[in-house]
This record gives structure tokens, sequence and C-alpha cells, in this order.
């Protein structure tokens, strides 16, 4: 059985993460190390307020996706009390959200936000700490994870939504959708995570990721290598600026938790499974095993797209593809979902 998307069989070790080995998410074997001891309490405390004030200051400064061009910023408040931020463009009631990675921002989905809203409304959601989301100094817990999700989506009240998870973001749209188990879901698009099936995916790592993420001396500069390492082609200044702040801002607490997912990896496949609804998995070869056993467990309702000379982002080397793979596969999916979904 092949995939959709080949094209040349290449080389591509990974240049954002190491190796997946627990696949609780793209990253989760990255080893956040303790930062040295920065004085009393009080000074820490301060020294880490003007750095949240900071990054936050940073991102707004960086341009990228800041309103205007048909985009708009938005908030809201959880039941917890969290305020927190989504970008949205585009009209009618057919909408994609995306759900962003490891510490990253809504902004990082920038180009998919302005060339989708074309054709259909699109939102892209910073979580809890992330990008211009208040940060959140409490846990973050799955359950909080996922009812963020499911509180931006009673806002937005989309109708018939495809929900597109990146990297972490993969396993938090299914957890969302182990948990509430909505009734209106259209489609998903799953972008360069593990789903659960075969073997967890092989090692990697590249020589800016990988010293970092063993015991990073500097917690700045090992978060500054991620950034770096999430693509193969260069980053614009203005959203290496904006993902770069919001790494930097999310509580190294927080950061760890993230990481820390209490499911067996069967609980991703598992959770796939039972969803009736057609799935997009962009992804890079080292996920090809697992697109394979996609394709064979749901004929006609999984397309597997296949970026052999991307990096993690793949939406960020490729964004034309992956625009327009995204669309026709939003379109073939609402125009074939059933009437009251």
């Amino acid at each position: 059985m092949t995939m959709t998307g080949r094209t040349v069989t290449s080389d591509t070790s990974d240049t954002s993460d190491t190796s997946d080995t627990s696949d609780t998410s793209d990253t989760s074997n990255l080893k956040l190390g303790k930062i040295r001891p920065l004085g009393r309490r009080w000074a820490c405390g301060r020294i880490f307020s003007r750095l949240g004030a900071w990054c936050f200051v940073a991102f707004c400064a960086a341009g990228v996706s800041l309103g205007g061009d048909g985009v708009s910023e938005r908030f809201f408040r959880t039941s917890d009390g969290v305020k927190l931020h989504y970008l949205e463009a585009g009209r009618g009631p057919e909408t994609m959200v995306f759900i962003p990675g490891w510490l990253m921002p809504a902004a990082v989905f920038d180009a998919q936000v302005r060339e989708l809203s074309n054709r259909f409304r699109v939102v892209s959601f910073d979580p809890r700490s992330q990008g211009k989301s208040e940060v959140f100094n409490g846990a973050h817990t799955p359950e909080a994870r996922c009812r963020d999700i499911h509180e931006l989506l009673k806002v937005i009240k989309p109708t018939k939504p495809i929900l597109a998870g990146w990297s972490l973001g993969v396993m938090e749209v299914l957890d969302y959708l182990a948990h509430y188990q909505p009734t209106d879901l259209a489609g998903l698009v799953l972008i360069d995570n593990s789903i659960g099936e075969g073997s967890p995916p092989g090692g990697g790592g590249s020589s800016k990721s990988s010293s970092g993420a063993s015991a990073p001396k500097d917690r700045s500069a090992y978060l500054r290598d991620f950034t770096l390492s999430l693509t193969k082609k260069p980053l614009s200044d203005p959203l290496f600026k904006a993902i770069y702040a919001s790494t930097l801002q999310v509580p190294q607490a927080a950061a760890r938790e993230l990481l820390r997912k209490p499911y067996p990896r069967e609980y991703w496949r598992d959770t796939l499974l039972a969803q009736s609804v057609p799935v997009l998995y962009a992804i890079r070869p080292r996920y090809e095993e697992q697109g394979e056993a996609l394709l064979r467990k749901r004929p006609g309702l999984a397309r597997v797209e296949l970026f052999t000379e991307a990096g993690h982002a793949l939406f960020l080397d490729e964004p034309a593809r992956f625009n327009s793979v995204v669309t026709a596969f939003a379109e073939k999916t609402w125009a074939l979902a059933p009437k009251g979904r």
C-alpha cells in the first residue's frame, strides 16, 4: 500500500528532536536540566517576572500575526480564570482549529491562518502559558489542557470542525477526543508525531539539539537551539523571535510536566481508531511505518502525506504544499460530512 505525497527518498535525520522511545510526544525524551541557582528566592522571582514580561514584549514586537490582514486577535477566560489567546481569520461555519506543539505559539501557523482563511475559517490556539496566552504558574495537567481545548471550541462555536494538531498538539487533540467525545467532529489533521502504531520511532537528533537535550547548562541557549532546529530552512527573523519568546516564557516546571503524559502509547492508537472521521497524517519518514499501519486499518478514511525533505515543522519548510494538501483534504471532508454533524 502506497502513501500519497512521496517524492524522493532522502536521509532525513531529525533536526528538532531526539529519539522518542516513550512516545508521549515528539519531544518526550528531551531532558531539561536544572537551571543553576540564581540566589535568594525573591531575586529569582524578580528575574523570572522580568523575563516573562520581556518575552511578552518580544513576542508582540516580533510582528507575526498581530492582527491586520484579516487576522483577528481574540481572548477568552477559562473556567479556572486563565486568559487564553487565539488567532482567527476567514468566514463561514466550517472551521479548522490548529493546536501547536510543545512551548509553541499560535503564530507558528501564521502562513496557514493567512492562506487557508481564503477558503474557510481558521483558528490557531495559544495553549495556556504559550504565545500570548497568560502564563499560568499552576499545574499543566492533561485534564487542564483538554479542558482548555473544549472551552475554546465552546467560545468559537465551529460547525463540523477539523482539528489539526502538531507534535505535542497531536497528543492533546487525541486526548481531548478521548475525554470529551465530540459528536460534531468532521476530520483530523495530525502533523508529525506518533499515533501509537507499531514500534516507537527510532532516534536521530541533530548536533544542534542533542547536546542541549542531555543536560543544558543554559536553558535560554538550549531553547534557542531547539527553536532553530524545528526547520531545515532558516526561519524568518520575526517568526524566530515569536517562537523563541514563547518557549522562554513557559515555566520550566510546566515545560517538564507537558512532556509527561500518563498513558501507554496504545492510548493514542486506540483513541484515533475510535474516530470514524477522515484523517490526514502529515509526517516525515520516521513515522512512515505508523502511516502504513493507519492506511491498512482505515482504508478510505486515512490519507498519509510524506514530507521527505522537511524538518519537524514541515508546514514551515513546505508551506505551499502543506496548505494545498490541507485545503483539498478539508474541502473533501466537509463535502462528504453527513448533514447535521
